[in-house]
């Protein structure tokens, strides 16, 4: 037991330890850091991490060595004490005459085979121990996901949903001294594009996940309004239906080790796969050429490492994710920077789809620091350390002097040598209004 439990501490001190150096070897071996494993001579500082990591976990497996064998020792120079006494006193007693020499022989026997039977006893019980201390962390585990889990059931969402509304949000992350948001309120409405913009840090994508029903906010309410003026609150409704109105283009989306149709099919991972809804959403995103000009075309594992397995750029990605969320078909679409890893062209087509998909009757919430594609959004909201500082149209914005909005806008065009004001960048939609034109 002694051995065990030390064992156990051993393990839960140096979990993160150990799953560092499975992350070193992780690193060391994928292709996406092989250009700063060569350039910037990181394999070197890798392998050197990886050699002193393994060098402490020696240590402390030589330690617990050297700890259970003197715990074996001094258990079993106790075991050694007693058999001494045990066959000490039976000696006694042959030698005394006070026992028969058979019934002495039988003990003897009886003796060796008890001792072998408890020795078993002894080690099944010990392992027990051992598992019951893990079986502990366990079942705290099942209980802490049982308190986080997401609800089964609820009230059923209106439909037609005419927007989703969030009243005086305010959001806490675990361990955070500060909210991430604090008293926001916004209305997302279906058939038009909704942009938040902000500094780093501003709250933006944690508005996005309360949305989408991935976080719950500790105050606030979140609602989903229909046609007819009817409404559910996030908390009441049932999630897997919330879940389902949404399609999400993150940031960092995941970058399946998948074939390009099992990428994009999975956006709707729970409906059987339509190869023709594939290639529409591929076409819409500009990659379905990309894709099927590949030696296996949709079959083509995306990600070196596997046979048929081909290497796609940053760009190229973000196009496979969004034909993702396009694939999925939802009413609400929330798409964080979806164009940063796109070359101009390619950026001003995504931007178009996206209203596109608004004119179609999505509601767009687009996060973005490209603040030329929001000049032509429905509604603007600028957030600023996790509160809501101004909202309005672009050209309600740009009028406010000293205003967080218009900064960022005259910052982010003076880069480009144009003028601040309104119309001073392109439209990112093919059709621009004459008060929108390109500056000559």
């Amino acid at each position: 037991m002694r051995s065990a439990r030390r064992e156990y501490i051993s393990r839960l001190n140096w979990i993160d330890h150990r799953r560092a150096i499975a992350s070193l070897l992780a690193y060391l071996t994928r292709p996406h850091a092989a250009g700063e494993l060569r350039v910037h001579k990181a394999g070197a500082k890798l392998l050197s991490s990886y050699e002193e990591m393994s060098r402490q976990t020696e240590a402390e497996q030589r330690r617990l060595a050297q700890a259970q064998a003197t715990t074996d020792l001094v258990a079993g120079g106790f075991a050694g004490l007693a058999s001494l006494g045990c066959y000490g006193v039976l000696w006694w007693l042959l030698a005394a005459g006070g026992l028969p020499l058979a019934v002495g022989g039988t003990a003897v026997v009886a003796i060796r085979t008890s001792t072998a039977r408890l020795t078993s006893l002894v080690q099944q019980v010990n392992r027990l121990y051992e598992e019951l201390l893990f079986l502990t962390d366990t079942e705290d585990a099942i209980e802490v996901a049982g308190e986080h889990a997401i609800p089964q059931g609820g009230a059923a969402l209106p439909a037609p949903m005419r927007a989703v509304r969030a009243e005086n949000v305010t959001f806490t992350y675990p361990g955070a001294e500060a909210p991430a948001l604090q008293g926001v309120s916004v209305e997302i409405r279906r058939g038009a594009v909704t942009a938040l913009v902000g500094a780093n840090g501003s709250g933006k994508t944690t508005l996005t996940k309360v949305l989408a029903g991935l976080l719950l906010p500790g105050e606030g309410n979140v609602w989903w309004e229909g046609e007819a003026g009817e409404r559910v609150e996030m908390r009441d409704a049932d999630r897997s239906q919330v879940f389902a109105a949404v399609g999400v283009l993150a940031q960092d989306f995941p970058r399946w080790e998948m074939t390009a149709a099992a990428n994009v099919a999975i956006g709707a991972g729970d409906r059987p796969r339509d190869m023709d809804a594939v290639r529409r959403a591929a076409r819409e995103a500009g990659i379905l050429e990309l894709i099927e000009a590949l030696p296996h075309g949709w079959d083509s594992i995306v990600f070196k490492g596997y046979e048929r397995g081909v290497q796609l750029s940053g760009g190229q990605w973000q196009k496979l994710g969004t034909a993702r969320t396009l694939y999925r078909g939802a009413p609400v679409l929330l798409v964080d920077e979806p164009t940063s890893a796109l070359d101009p062209h390619a950026e001003i087509a995504a931007f178009q789809g996206l209203w596109s998909l608004a004119e179609e009757g999505h509601a767009v919430v687009l996060v973005t620091h490209r603040l030329a594609a929001t000049m032509n959004a429905d509604h603007i909201y600028v957030l600023d350390q996790g509160r809501l500082v101004e909202t309005g149209t672009h050209q309600e914005l740009m009028v406010r002097e000293g205003g967080v909005y218009q900064g960022m806008f005259t910052a982010q065009a003076a880069q480009y040598g144009l003028a601040p004001g309104p119309g001073a960048l392109p439209d990112p939609r093919s059709a621009q209004p004459p008060d929108h034109e390109t500056a000559s």
